[in-house]
């Protein structure tokens, strides 16, 4: 299985689900988790979550997947995280994440990625996993370099948002790297 239910000493990841509804809508309607999210809009509608759930149906088809982060001790979903723009041909792709304000800098997101990427490296037999940040979000840039990512530089206008255009850096982990 390519992207299997993982736990951690305090989280579980499991497959984005139909179940997950209310948390969808709630999490990506808030503006502190979208702040930087320049790809989407906010969710407006409770009916705009059917088409994410949709989008991560079946990952073990498709070039994405998307895990819940679960607080084990309490069970509260906190996030999620997953890869995007999967090239099988060249064994590279794209990882996002976010994450809940009420969880930020509690190492969640540090704990989960470190299972994440052990998967991409593992079980997709990953090569190269790339993340591309807004050049003003200074706490995802410095997860990715705890990490040890390295910053390739600096992608100019990459998405159009709102009439503005926004640049990103582009960040990049090897799997000789995530081995040393």
């Amino acid at each position: 299985m390519l992207f299997p239910d993982i736990e951690t000493d305090r989280l579980i990841l499991r497959a984005l689900n139909s179940t997950d509804r209310e948390f969808i809508f709630s999490h990506f309607s808030d503006n502190n988790v979208c702040k930087y999210l320049y790809d989407n809009e906010p969710l407006l509608l409770i009916g705009e979550v059917e088409k994410i759930i949709r989008f991560y149906e079946s990952p073990e088809f498709n070039d994405h997947n998307r895990w819940i982060i679960i607080k084990k001790e309490d069970n509260i979903i906190i996030g999620t995280c997953g890869y995007h723009y999967w090239n099988k041909k060249d064994n590279i792709a794209e990882i996002g994440y976010d994450l809940g304000k009420n969880y930020w800098g509690q190492g969640y997101m540090t704990e989960a990625m470190k299972v994440v990427l052990d998967n991409g490296f593992q079980n997709m037999g990953l090569n190269r996993v790339q993340a591309f940040v807004y050049i003003e979000n200074g706490k995802s840039c410095n997860l990715l370099k705890k990490l040890g990512f390295r910053n390739e530089g600096t992608v100019r206008e990459k998405h159009l948002y709102r009439g503005k255009y926004y640049d990103h850096f582009c960040f990049s982990l090897l799997k000789r790297e995530w081995n040393e």
